[in-house]
């Protein structure tokens, strides 16, 4: 966290004065939201269950902020990070499964670095908090648990102004979640695509 931190920091430094050959699109300040989908790729606990993981599920988000100027911005969203499970037996060669199923708010300081009066580097910092639900077999007999976590989360990626009121940024995002019963730390990754409407 504090390598990205001193990344994000550093493009917010930089960027004030190499934005100023390229503030266009990329310098327009105000409201914005958005939408995205993409892929989640979460890693899990595994409850003592030995076998196969699908670690992999899409994923959906809805988003809004403000931009102050070409290289702040303050952003806040929910997202539904899909479903990861593992499908195998116990030790003792019982038959066992398990889903997990997250979702996150987060909030966040941007940077951006404008490359082109169109094209910006993107990087994000700040607190998520996620609400796990786990479901299972073991041996027959059914579990469950629940977990609520707030730990940092942060991002990288590449806007693209395709007008003075559209954009399209592709983006990655780490999350961290709650054990809800799995019996250790699961960490989320995000891959998307979104489109943001300027107001």
């Amino acid at each position: 966290v504090s390598i990205l931190a001193l990344t994000t920091a550093s493009m917010m430094a930089g960027a004030a004065v190499h934005a100023q050959s390229t503030t266009g699109l990329s310098g327009l300040s105000g409201f914005y939201g958005g939408v995205g989908a993409g892929r989640t790729d979460t890693d899990i606990g595994n409850a003592g269950i030995i076998g196969s993981t699908d670690k992999n599920d899409n994923a959906w988000k809805l988003f809004g902020g403000y931009q102050f100027n070409p290289n702040f911005a303050v952003e806040a969203g929910y997202v539904d990070l899909g479903k990861a499970s593992i499908v195998g037996a116990t030790a003792g060669g019982a038959p066992a499964s398990a889903t997990l199923d997250a979702k996150v708010w987060q909030a966040s300081a941007v940077g951006s670095l404008p490359l082109t009066p169109s094209l910006a580097m993107t990087g994000k910092l700040g607190l998520a908090y996620a609400d796990t639900d786990t479901t299972g077999n073991i041996g027959g007999a059914a579990f469950g648990g629940s977990d609520s976590k707030t730990a940092p989360t942060y991002g990288l990626g590449l806007r693209y102004d395709l007008t003075k009121t559209v954009s399209l940024r592709g983006e990655w995002e780490r999350f961290r979640l709650g054990s809800a019963g799995l019996g250790s730390k699961n960490d989320a990754d995000l891959y998307s695509l979104n489109a943001v409407f300027r107001f």
